[in-house]
């Protein structure tokens, strides 16, 4: 039994390392598999009137298709922004306006306040070039971890053909557990079936929320009359999908426009404020009002569950456990269900030795005074 599980285990490692060493190809197929579970439900839905294939083809089609539909409109946006926003004068002008801003704002501050912030503290240069320096060390990670821009148009490429062949060869659980151990199809069958389904209503779930947050985005900087008020509404809502570098794009994006161009708050400072008010509200609308009740509800959490799970994860680990506490959460009440409340329960069921011996003592001295009255 010993040597069978060591067996399984070498498998497991061999596994694991070959999925990392083939990352440029099992990355995609990673990114095909969550899409599959985004499109599982729709996939289910035409498959009974069009058939499995044509059904696939008709996924990968709204993937290939809606994408360039939604970004089309946002390209001539982008040239209104470049217009108006001096992208290679945010190092010069732009931070030098802010820079006298702060200076102007510093000024008015009590003495005991300017005694602890200098104004070398306040340098907007120097908060620009640690945005600048965070994005460059995020991308060329993600370009190591591809293997370079080769890798990512590779994987992109890869990613339509991926996901037709999961959508529609599935159901891809019986074939995985047809491989397993006989021994473990009960607590198979128990678990992984759940688990992909709150992974894909996750999934689902986090799209919505997306989508909202997009149309939300551009409604208010329509309103505000910031220039690019759709791209920057798309952009965002496409980011909040990225864990960690996509929140921060996002920021960078949406303060650099609100500073160059403020619509009817103004450039400058106003503008800049104005904009880091709207972030953090969308922030606080996604996390506080969208998440608990389009994901919650749909994992069977409660409001309250997912904002403390929120911020839980953020606690712990930053932006990235914002994304993922939710479905991590989902996931171990079913493993707590499956795994650990049988134990307690079984652990509370065991009779106590201790509390069992006088019973069992005592038995002897009961039938001892029934033999003496007998004889009696």
């Amino acid at each position: 039994m010993n040597r069978i599980a060591a067996i399984r285990f070498g498998v497991v490692v061999v596994g694991c390392w070959l999925l990392w060493v083939l990352r440029p190809v099992t990355a995609p197929l990673l990114g095909a598999y969550l899409l599959m579970l985004v499109f599982a439900p729709l996939h289910r839905r035409w498959r009974i009137r069009l058939g499995s294939s044509v059904a696939a083809v008709a996924c990968v089609g709204l993937l290939l298709f809606v994408p360039p539909l939604l970004a089309l409109p946002a390209m001539f946006d982008f040239q209104s922004l470049l217009s108006n926003v001096p992208i290679d004068d945010v190092s010069g002008g732009l931070t030098q306006q802010l820079h006298d801003k702060l200076i102007e704002i510093h000024e008015g501050l009590p003495d005991w306040v300017k005694e602890d912030l200098t104004t070398e503290e306040i340098d907007p240069k120097k908060a620009i070039m640690s945005a600048q320096g965070h994005i460059a060390a995020a991308g060329s990670a993600v370009m190591s971890f591809f293997g370079g821009m080769f890798g990512i148009i590779s994987g992109l490429m890869l990613l339509p053909i991926f996901l037709y062949f999961l959508l529609e060869g599935g159901p891809w659980l019986a074939r995985i557990r047809a491989e397993l151990p006989s021994s473990w199809h009960p607590s198979f069958d128990r678990i992984l079936p759940k688990i992909e389904e709150i992974m894909s209503l996750y999934l689902v779930s986090r799209t919505k929320v997306a989508t909202y947050k997009g149309v939300i985005t551009f409604i208010l900087l329509l309103v505000l009359n910031f220039p690019g008020s759709y791209a920057l509404g798309l952009s965002l809502g496409a980011l909040s999908l990225l864990p960690v570098l996509g929140p921060l794009i996002g920021f960078f994006l949406l303060a650099l426009v609100g500073f160059a161009d403020g619509g009817l708050t103004g450039g400058g400072f106003a503008g800049l404020l104005t904009a880091s008010i709207i972030y953090a509200a969308l922030e606080v609308l996604e996390g506080y009002v969208l998440i608990p009740r389009m994901v919650g509800r749909g994992l069977g959490l409660s409001d309250f569950a997912v904002i403390l799970t929120v911020l839980a994860g953020g606690a712990l680990m930053g932006i990235f456990g914002l994304v993922i506490a939710v479905p991590m959460v989902a996931i171990g009440r079913v493993l707590y269900a499956e795994f650990v409340r049988p134990w307690m329960k079984a652990e509370n069921e065991t009779p106590d030795p201790i509390a069992a011996a006088p019973e069992a003592s005592a038995t002897p001295a009961i039938a001892a005074d029934a033999t003496d009255r007998e004889d009696a």
